[in-house]
């Protein structure tokens, strides 16, 4: 569906810009993503759900939700938006009386091939929609506003609180070195020592190089609440495997909690046994992060979803010292949530740097008493 001109008909560049002006972080890419939105069908149903689409994407905490509420009553009037087809071009224009959106039958249930464009939500719609709720997750952290006005409209795509030059370091403090191999370097004191016992350099003493022996296994969750950080997953496979300089790197997937399975794809077809991947594990070696929301994204609490990720927990504690949690959701919303009693279990830390670098410091065996809940 193509959107002509959003930016003219619906009033999101004057209440864009007055919410910059009120202090909210934005930027050209959230502007976009809530363009990207109303393209796949997002906040089109009425006032309502585009406001709630806006704040689902652009609103952060309480303060900036006030804040948005007051200047979109201020560039909104209570009409509803109605979706019309002329010449095979979708436009997004507000209707100014509920008579012209019951006489366009914009939302009826009308075969496709009517002249009033049919919008049909079906299931696999409203839970994308609803998935995009928790977008507010992402936890974006800014130095100044000065900064902000700088470098906000900066064509890039380092929009998360961990940017991939950061992710790589992170990665590559996890080393456990061990001398492995053939005798290649030299071995300076052990050749100063031969000397001195022999009064003559035979041969130099060479030994063999250091290696990073870490096994990291990340352990992703897939599809559902994740939705909005499939693209930080990626970044973290991504930066893991090929930028980590680790000795094994191994990406798994799963939804809300390993069972019996974990998977080697996000379409989770290439399947392995829960069993088979604990009994690969070195608890010398095997370091275990874990990237989940917890269920913290949707706020809720769930005793099966808690009682599932501890058994799981407690099955991996057995095969491995150096376990992790890291979670898009900030510190302050896992209170009451499921996450807030996994955290209890295990260490857990939000997605910024400091997060991301106590997580790494757990995973080389540091901290970990003092990171436990």
């Amino acid at each position: 569906m193509k959107i002509e001109s959003p930016q003219e008909e619906l009033p999101l560049l004057d209440l864009f810009t007055r919410l910059r002006e009120a202090g909210l972080p934005l930027g050209i890419d959230e502007y976009r993503l809530v363009l990207t939105a109303l393209q796949k069908g997002f906040g089109t149903a009425d006032q309502e759900a585009l406001a709630e689409l806006c704040r689902t994407l652009w609103v952060k905490s309480q303060d900036e939700e006030h804040l948005f509420n007051y200047h979109f009553q201020q560039v909104t009037t209570p009409v509803k938006l109605s979706v019309t087809k002329q010449e095979d071009k979708t436009t997004i224009s507000p209707s100014p009386t509920q008579e012209t959106i019951e006489s366009e039958s914009n939302y009826s249930s009308e075969p496709p091939n009517t002249t009033p464009a049919t919008v049909a939500v079906s299931s696999e719609l409203m839970e994308v929609q609803d998935e995009m709720q928790v977008a507010e997750a992402v936890h974006i952290t800014t130095q100044s506003n000065e900064e902000i006005t700088v470098n906000r409209f900066t064509q890039t795509d380092e929009y998360f609180p961990v940017t991939r030059r950061q992710m790589k370091q992170s990665w590559r403090h996890l080393r456990r070195m061990v001398r492995q191999g053939l005798l290649t370097e030299l071995d300076i004191e052990a050749t100063i020592e031969q000397v001195v016992r022999q009064g003559v350099l035979l041969k130099p003493v060479l030994m063999p190089s250091r290696v990073n022996r870490t096994e990291l296994l990340l352990l992703i969750d897939h599809k559902g609440s994740m939705v909005p950080f499939h693209a930080l997953s990626q970044r973290l496979a991504e930066t893991a495997l090929r930028g980590g300089r680790l000795g094994k790197a191994s990406i798994y997937y799963f939804h809300n909690c390993p069972t019996k399975y974990l998977y080697h794809d996000q379409t989770r077809q290439k399947a392995e046994p829960v069993a088979d991947f604990l009994a690969q594990l070195r608890p010398e070696r095997s370091a275990v992060l874990i990237f989940s929301d917890g269920g913290a994204a949707r706020g809720g609490f769930s005793l099966e979803r808690l009682e599932l990720t501890q058994k799981f927990l407690e099955q991996l504690k057995q095969r491995s010292r150096y376990i992790a949690w890291l979670n898009p959701m900030a510190t302050d919303r896992w209170f009451g949530t499921t996450a807030g009693e996994i955290a209890c279990l295990v260490p857990m830390f939000e997605v910024s740097r400091q997060g991301f670098d106590g997580a790494i410091d757990v995973l080389r065996g540091r901290g970990i008493n003092a990171q436990l809940r």
